[in-house]
């Protein structure tokens, strides 16, 4: 019989050792829970046992539970490193994984994979609400959210079709630049600048949303005399190089004396995937130099992901190069009645048992619930120290056990003997 109680003392000391080894080999990784290994007495007893003179018939292994102490917050450099400081853990899925299959976790090591959805290393993605533009929750349904997305870009792109540009022109000939005479005397062409008084760039997208690069010229084809104190420009627009010739409308803009507009500057040119409109409608015939006052057009570009921010709420903010900062999630939490009976998956994962209790749901810095904070990590709350006392006092036990065990066989050894 004490072969059997030394035995277990072995086994219980094996245990404690293999958990102190688990620890100890996880001290760096983020989120990590220790675990201690608890022990109860064994007693065998029957209804005619002495309670004074019963001996015990060894130890063993109660539970194994892990604790849940906050871990050291330390500093990163990445906006979706996230850290819990207190109470909760993060919801994540596996790709392709059902409501069901929700786990749970401490480690925020986060990143955006190739589709913009924030994952974990095991590719399990991070949980969330989804808000309005300011932030507030729309929904807490599903229960357990939906997989968090940022988008690599923002918004279709779509052809400039309307293009309106206002500029100042010189009523001085002096200031027409290389034109060589009112009228020039020669045809437009943008590699003569004896043929054109002035340019400037304009922004315009194809079909695809991509610029392209174009220019209008400006070209003074009749000056004020005495019969017409006004004066006459004609535009031409040349993208990629090439003049395109109007399809509708009047490029010729007519002054006054005054040099205030009167007509004419309202185009329409045929491009590649449809028709673009120009106004110059805003044009003025000033005693000065050439200058562009304003340049807008309709078309756009996908805007693409410039920036992104997490508050201590969890609100997830995606900042585009189209100046716009958008809310696009919100990162709950989930706490549990009784946490201990959480199941360890690996990875640091966890889920939900009966014994734990079904998750329940809130937001970052609401009662009950820690904040998050964004570009950290919570390392693991294991006391390397400590851990290697226990080692030393497991090593201790399972020697004393082996000597007891020893002992006893070296007991009945004697018995043998003495029956021979």
């Amino acid at each position: 019989m004490s072969m059997y109680t030394a035995l277990s003392g072995i086994a219980a000391a094996q245990t404690e050792i293999a958990n102190t080894s688990h620890n100890i080999a996880n001290v760096g990784t983020f989120g990590f829970k220790g675990s201690r290994v608890e022990f109860a007495d064994i007693f065998s007893s029957s209804p005619m046992s002495v309670a004074r003179t019963m001996t015990g018939s060894g130890v063993q292994v109660s539970t194994t539970s892990q604790v849940f102490t906050q871990g050291n917050v330390t500093s990163t450099v990445n906006v979706l490193d996230l850290a819990i400081e207190g109470p909760g853990f993060f919801a994540i899925r596996a790709e392709g994984g059902s409501q069901e299959e929700t786990q749970f976790t401490r480690a925020g090591a986060f990143r955006r994979d190739v589709s913009g959805t924030i994952v974990n290393s095991a590719g399990s993605a991070l949980l969330g609400w989804p808000v309005a533009q300011d932030g507030s929750v729309l929904s807490r349904t599903p229960a357990l959210g939906e997989p968090m997305r940022v988008p690599p870009t923002k918004g279709a792109a779509t052809m400039t079709t309307e293009l309106s540009v206002a500029v100042n022109l010189p009523a001085e000939d002096a200031l027409l630049g290389q034109q060589a005479a009112v009228p020039p005397g020669i045809a437009f062409s943008p590699d003569d600048p004896t043929s054109y008084a002035h340019v400037t760039p304009v922004s315009i997208f194809n079909e695809i949303g991509n610029p392209v690069p174009a220019a209008l010229y400006f070209v003074k084809t009749d000056g004020p005399d005495a019969t017409d104190p006004g004066s006459t420009w004609v535009s031409h627009l040349v993208v990629d190089g090439v003049e395109v010739p109007p399809s509708g409308g009047s490029p010729e803009l007519v002054f006054d004396g005054n040099g205030l507009y009167q007509s004419g500057g309202n185009a329409t040119y045929q491009m590649i995937g449809g028709s673009l409109s120009v106004s110059l409608g805003e044009a003025k015939v000033l005693d000065r130099g050439f200058q562009v006052v304003s340049a807008a057009h309709n078309g756009r570009t996908e805007a693409a992901l410039t920036g992104l921010e997490i508050n201590t709420a969890g609100t997830v903010y995606a900042s585009y190069s189209d100046g716009e900062t958008v809310a696009m999630g919100k990162v709950f939490l989930a706490n549990f009645a009784n946490p201990q009976g959480l199941r360890q998956m690996g990875a640091t994962a966890l889920s939900a048992t009966a014994i734990s209790g079904e998750p329940i749901l809130g937001s970052p810095g609401e009662t009950g619930f820690a904040y998050l904070r964004s570009g950290a990590l919570e390392r693991a709350n294991v006391d390397l120290t400590q851990e290697l006392v226990n080692l030393i006092t497991s090593q201790r036990n399972y020697q004393a056990s082996a000597k007891a065990m020893e002992t006893s066989t070296s007991l009945s050894q004697t018995i043998i003997n003495m029956r021979t």
